[in-house]
């Protein structure tokens, strides 16, 4: 308990420090167009970091926490140890906060992600990686997120041109300064949707291994722990609650029946006593007291406990959930100065009008890259965006050199997260044993 107890905290403060490391994502172009002070823009920031909650529970916007349930299982699930996320997470605060230092906006998401695997290879080797499908994607997006938000941001800064060509300028810039505000707040929607959902994963990751780890005492005085799971099958199965199904004899053979539209998902139980059929066995189209169901001989379907189902995670707690989007919500209100200076001057100058194109173009990304749980980095979004504006004006504008430099920082940030959450892990195993 009391290390479960270690791991939530560390993740909550690694929530925290990931808001002020990235909060120049969300507010260093509107600070550089002074259409706010430095303190309006983080409040401004902070407070769609955290309301971005209420849209993910209700599904505005398509939201759902698919890029929390990416996090969980990038591991296999009997890899993950109390040690392992702790040292994931100990990996991934020491690089933010390296990175934070030297004003270096690296990905907060690939931190926390190269330091849990790692930390998971150190333990049982690479076979614990459990989607390698997902991790390819996710490393993939290290190059494509930024490509996209720079075409994004590029098209709509020419649009905007195009559109606004015989506009007067004065009232231009002052129209362009309000939708800026409207541009940053949707991107910080999608950067607190998308950040803090990855440390929702972890710190359920962690329940579930209490869960497994726990007397069953302990467990269930412990209230608050508990995560709602589900029982993971094979996908050739359809797993059924047996109260819930309709008998019926069929040319002298006895038939579970059920509608039709209980056989669209496959593969998982809520409850390990339920029973599961191969999708081989199941008969379509049988016509039952005037209505058409789908069935399977009673001889085909078998216990779930039988097919040695894995635990998954079926909802988080919603005070993880609160807890996660108000520390990167305070985290942001901090502020990360260093990095809102590289962001917001160092890679091109932005005008109120390029600053909202580049925020409308990393917010579409973030959200398209949401919708299929894609856990981007928003940095690497935004800093694509800025230089898609830059390159509207002249490919010189865009100062490469600390572009480049940037990219370094990007492809570095996976691998030494989990060569340092590794050495992290050797060492706790050590002490902790």
């Amino acid at each position: 308990m009391t290390l479960l107890i270690i791991v939530i905290a560390l993740a909550l403060i690694f929530d925290y420090i990931n808001g002020f490391h990235d909060a120049a994502n969300s507010i260093a172009t509107v600070v550089s167009t002074k259409v706010l002070s430095p303190f309006q823009a983080v409040a401004w920031a902070a407070f769609f970091n955290a309301i971005v909650l209420f849209l993910c529970q209700h599904g505005v916007l398509g939201f759902e926490f698919k890029v929390a349930d990416t996090v969980a299982k990038i591991v296999k699930t009997e890899a993950i140890s109390m040690t392992v996320i702790l040292a994931g997470l100990s990996a991934a605060i020491f690089w933010n906060l390296l990175t934070w230092y030297y004003g270096i906006p690296s990905s907060s998401s690939h931190t926390l992600m190269g330091g849990f695997a790692g930390a998971a290879i150190a333990k049982a080797g690479w076979g614990v990686l459990a989607d390698l499908g997902k991790i390819y994607l996710t490393v993939g997006f290290i190059f494509l997120a930024p490509i996209i938000g720079m075409i994004l941001a590029y098209f709509i800064t020419v649009i905007i041109l195009n559109i606004c060509k015989r506009a007067n300028p004065s009232k231009a810039d002052t129209w362009f300064k309000r939708l800026q505000l409207v541009s940053s707040a949707a991107f910080s929607l999608g950067h607190g949707a998308n950040d803090a959902q990855k440390v929702m994963g972890i710190i359920a990751a962690a329940m579930l291994v209490f869960s497994n780890t726990a007397t069953k005492e302990e467990y269930n005085s412990h209230q608050w722990t508990h995560v709602k799971t589900v029982y993971k099958l094979d996908t050739a199965y359809y797993a059924f609650d047996e109260q819930k199904l309709m008998l019926d004899t069929i040319d002298g053979k006895a038939f579970y029946l059920a509608d039709k539209k209980d056989f669209a998902k496959k593969g998982k139980a809520k409850d390990k006593k339920w029973i599961a059929v191969k999708s081989a066995d199941v008969v379509k189209e049988i016509n039952f007291n005037g209505k058409t169901f789908n069935g399977a001989p009673k001889e085909s379907f078998v216990a779930v406990s039988e097919l040695k189902p894995k635990k998954d995670i079926a909802e988080i707690p919603q005070w993880i959930q609160y807890a996660c989007f108000l520390a990167i919500g305070l985290g942001t209100l901090s502020g990360g100065w260093r990095i809102i200076k590289t962001m917001g001057t160092k890679i091109t100058k932005v005008t109120p009008l390029e600053g909202v194109a580049a925020e409308t173009a990393g917010a579409t990304t973030l959200y398209i890259t949401q919708m299929f749980g894609i856990p981007v980095s928003t940095t690497h979004t935004i800093t694509g965006s800025i230089i898609g504006v830059g390159i509207t004006k002249r490919i010189s504008a865009v100062r490469w050199g600390v572009t480049v430099s940037l990219l370094w920082a990007w492809i570095l940030t996976i691998p030494v997260s989990g060569i340092i959450a590794a050495l992290c892990y050797w060492l706790f195993n050590a002490v902790l044993g």
